[in-house]
Formats: C-alpha cells, structure tokens, sequence
C-alpha cells in the first residue's frame, strides 16, 4: 500500500484462517520501503504535471518492480518460504468518480512471488456507480469488529472513517456488516505534510514535534475547518480536495510551529466532530497520522471518546491499511464483493439486477507450471 501522501510503500504479510465474511486475519510480518526517487515522478503524476505515454508506462513497471523487490525482502525476513496470493493497492494519481487511476504494473510482483496477484480493486464498484472509496471498512470489521460500537480512523493523505456496528447478531436477521457505514472526511497527511515541506523544509513533521511546541492560531484554525468540510458528505476524496490553497492565504503571517499546530488542530476537530456526530463507544486510530500527538490529541478532546492505538489490537498503526488490503484480497478471492453500496453509494439492487459477477478487481493467475512446489 502506498497512500496519498505518497511517503512511503507499506506491507503487510497476514495470515488468513477461515474464510468470507467470518475470516480472521493475524499479522505475520510487516515492512516499510522508501518510495527512493519513484517518490518525486509518482507525485508529480497525482498533482497532474504532463508526462508522455512512455513516462507512465516506464513509472508503472518501475513501481511494479519495487513491489515485487520488497515484497520478497519482507518474505526473507519472515522466513516464509511462498504465499498463496498478493494483494496490491497501486499508487492514486487522479481519482475523480467515474474516473480513477492506481498506477501499477502488477506483472513483476507476480512474476517474483509466483502466485495470484489482485490489484485495481476499486474499479467494479466504480463501473456500477459507487465513488470506489472507502474500501477499507470490510477489511475494519475482519480486523477490529468488537461487542460494542466502535470506530476505525486512517489517518493517510486523506482521513477516512470506519463505523463498526457491535459483533452481534441484529434483530432484524441482518449480518452486522450491513449496519456498517464510513466515508472519507477531510484532507489529512496530505495537508500536514504540504505545511511541513513549507514551513520547515522537511517532508512531515516527526510525530508533530514541531506542532507540539506552539499553539494553534483560532482564526487560521477555523478558516481551515471551513475548508476542509465537504459539501457531500457522500463523496469520496480525491484531487482536488487537499486544502492546499489555505497554506497559501496563512503561510505568510504565521509563524512555522504555529502554522503547523493549528494544521493539527483544524484537521483533529474536524475529524473528531465526525466521530462524536457518529457515537462511537472508542476509536481505533491508524496510518501515519496516529504517530502525530496534536493531531491525536485533537481528535480525542472532539470526539469525547477514549482512543486506541491499532498496534493495542494486534495490527500496528503503520500496517493497518496494508493488513486490511491483504484481508480484502483474500475476500476478493472468496468471491465476496469488497465495496460496501451504504458506503460507496453503488446502487445496492446493481448485482441482484444483473446477476452474480466475477470481477472484484484484476486478476494476474500464476501460471501451474511456473508455481514453486
């Protein structure tokens, strides 16, 4: 998984027993890459800069390549011999509902590992009239369902919430994955660290030390509350949602560890104002953002509620999105459609209409012959 902060490449390698919606899922071995000088091209591509078919096509290879070389590091290192499928993300570098792109040549992690690969699997869900995102609130309940209610936040490039209903049965008969409901909220790691590149000439501020030393000016703050809220709460976000324009109206007159604290603040607020609004029991906090402690603090003091760190529940912050793409493969593989229609906002009568589909993403099957024993 690499997010829209484009910090990074994240892997996961989980272990899954059982199988559809009452699989369980354990965390076996976990490992950050640096993205190296793929990281400038990738995202010189999602801020939309021209480049020539030839330049995409020798990005997406090169990308699929580093794939393929950190998965197998992450294998060595946890003496796991083979696995039976790959689960790829594919970097976002223009996602604007019906159209969206995860740029990847899925072809070399294939031909390393030697099993199946799935990738592109926002693509169904998108071709049936959903916005293709959040995806990761099925994997939440694989990973995090609890007695009672609970949220699930990644704090990637963007912030997006997951509202776990209580693992119970209802009384309507329902399976509780019905109740489920999330929804992007608001730009996050993307704004964080546009500030920090400006104000402190480093590409994100380590766990907001610098956030931390200053505080947040109210006027800036609720500027950027007021930018940050989406007209449609239904819709997912994409380019063109990540704030930057405010960096532009405040840089000037605010000094950087104010600049960067009322960041912190106006993005925590907003997040947390969600969660209260939601009624959630705790939060579970992931991704990058939970290591910043203003932003932490913000949401927890908006939200009213106790919050907990992914890595207390057995899947550290930083893994939880790879961890839960690992866990909508084996889905996928299960023939369980992995985009929730009360979330993305797929018409829900579309696979009843037409009948049973196939597709959950794209499929690379290792050929038997070319399978390691």
């Amino acid at each position: 998984m690499t997010g829209t902060s484009i910090d990074g490449m994240d892997l996961a390698l989980v272990r899954i027993t059982g199988s559809g919606l009452e699989m369980r899922a354990g965390l076996v071995g976990f490992h950050s890459a640096e993205l190296g000088t793929l990281g400038p091209r990738l995202r010189a591509a999602a801020e939309g800069q021209p480049a020539t078919a030839a330049e995409f096509a020798a990005l997406a290879l090169e990308f699929g390549t580093l794939h393929a070389r950190e998965l197998r590091a992450l294998l060595v290192a946890s003496a796991v011999d083979r696995v039976d499928l790959a689960a790829v993300h594919g970097q976002t570098v223009f996602h604007k509902p019906p159209v969206s792109w995860q740029l990847l040549n899925a072809h070399p992690i294939a031909e390393e590992l030697r099993c199946d690969v799935v990738h592109d699997l926002r693509g169904t869900d998108l071709a049936s009239g959903g916005q293709g995102a959040p995806l990761t609130p099925l994997a939440d309940w694989i990973l995090y369902r609890a007695p009672h209610a609970r949220a699930v936040v990644n704090l990637g490039g963007f912030a997006n919430v997951t509202l776990l209903p209580p693992d119970a049965p209802p009384a309507d008969g329902l399976h509780p994955v019905h109740a489920i409901r999330g929804r992007d909220v608001c730009a996050c790691n993307q704004l964080l660290d546009r500030a920090a590149r400006h104000a402190i000439d480093r590409a994100f501020d380590a766990d907001g030390a610098t956030a931390a030393s200053a505080p947040p000016d109210p006027d800036a703050a609720a500027d950027l509350r007021a930018s940050l809220a989406p007209g449609d709460a239904g819709r997912s976000l994409g380019s063109g949602d990540e704030a930057f324009p405010w960096i532009d109206r405040h840089a000037h007159r605010l000094p950087a560890a104010v600049l960067l604290s009322t960041v912190a603040h106006a993005v925590g607020t907003v997040i947390g104002e969600a969660l209260r609004a939601a009624g959630a029991r705790d939060v579970v906090v992931a991704g990058g953002g939970a290591r910043h402690r203003p932003l932490v603090r913000a949401i927890a003091v908006a939200a009213g509620a106790p919050v907990l760190d992914s890595g207390d529940l057995g899947v550290p912050a930083a893994a939880r999105e790879a961890a839960g793409w690992a866990v909508l493969g084996a889905l996928a593989q299960d023939g369980v459609p992995v985009a929730l229609p009360a979330i993305t906002g797929a018409p829900a009568h579309a696979d009843a209409a037409r009948g049973p589909r196939r597709v959950h993403g794209s499929w690379i099957h290792a050929s038997p012959l070319s399978r390691k024993p």
